[in-house]
């Protein structure tokens, strides 16, 4: 949960009962279960935390999230920041009825005043619960569609009850960020990060930069709940690759994001590749809404 914020430059399959009801599948994990596996991250993610440990972070993080956090780490190291352990309040746990795996659940949480929307998955029986996905909210969740239990359902990546659907929104975002192409709603994370880009192309153009910057999904899968509407609130990342070629050397740093990434000048070229979570609201007529992101260089070389 270690964050340091910066700009872009966010089924239920029931079992059939043998001549009777189709069988209700049981929730992926009990409702007390889910706050015990909380409070355990919340624990050794602050160990991890205060000595930088990548180890132990591996041992309740795994995909992007682990992948961010790691990188996060060797940047909090090179800029010497000293860090401050945080506690999770006020948690809401949208945890579906699921069979097979990966199992899955959602927590919705404040940690002093950014809120989380946390993923934690499980790849197998027995096998450990590990935070996968944690996209900040700009505003509260609100939505969820719950049974009379208390338990969400989850939505299939191809469920045709939302266009697009849920496994195919972060190929459609990359296609506003890389093109402008249309398909999701203007916003600060679509249309206006894309217009932000190119801005920023032609700033650079103009300093003996040359910018080519393409978005694409990433290879994690996409998580998703039904919505009280019908839609689905639905996680997903996508993989930015940036290349930098330079007129003379020294026109870019390698502070901020890149801190702990590369060392020493950049010279005449530079290649980055970053991950950015997002959450978004697909309705089922009208283009998704993008509600919460955490973006993160991962990586870097320059010669």
């Amino acid at each position: 949960m270690l964050r340091h914020l910066t700009a872009l430059t966010v089924v239920l399959l029931p079992l059939a009962a043998c001549g009777g009801s189709p069988a209700i599948a049981a929730p992926a994990v009990p409702k007390d279960r889910a706050a015990q596996l909380l409070a355990h991250y919340q624990s050794v993610n602050n160990r991890a935390n205060g000595t930088s440990d990548e180890k132990l972070l591996a041992t309740v993080e795994t995909g992007a999230q682990l992948d961010m956090d790691r990188a996060e780490y060797r940047r909090r190291t090179a800029a010497g920041e000293k860090y401050a352990p945080f506690v999770y309040s006020a948690p809401a746990y949208y945890i579906p009825r699921q069979t097979g795996f990966p199992k899955w659940f959602a927590v919705v949480a404040t940690a002093g005043k950014t809120r989380h929307a946390l993923v934690f998955t499980q790849e197998r029986p027995s096998g450990p619960w590990l935070l996968t996905a944690d996209p900040f909210p700009a505003a509260t969740i609100t939505g969820v569609a719950l049974d009379k239990d208390g338990y969400a359902t989850a939505v299939a990546p191809d469920d045709g009850k939302t266009a697009p659907a849920p496994g195919k929104v972060a190929a459609v975002h990359a296609a506003t960020l890389t093109r402008g192409t249309s398909g999701m709603a203007p916003g600060p994370y679509t249309t206006q990060a894309h217009d932000a880009l190119v801005k920023a192309e032609s700033a650079l153009k103009r300093r003996g930069v040359t910018l080519a910057s393409d978005f694409r999904p990433d290879r994690q899968q996409a998580f998703a709940l039904r919505t009280t509407d019908g839609g689905a609130l639905v996680w997903y990342v996508v993989r930015q690759s940036e290349s930098y070629d330079l007129a003379k050397p020294g026109l870019i740093g390698n502070g901020g994001d890149l801190a702990g990434l590369i060392s020493g000048k950049v010279r005449r070229h530079l290649d980055t590749t970053a991950l950015t979570q997002y959450l978004a609201v697909v309705p089922p007529q009208g283009a998704a809404q993008v509600v919460g992101s955490y973006r993160k260089a991962i990586q870097a070389t320059a010669s």
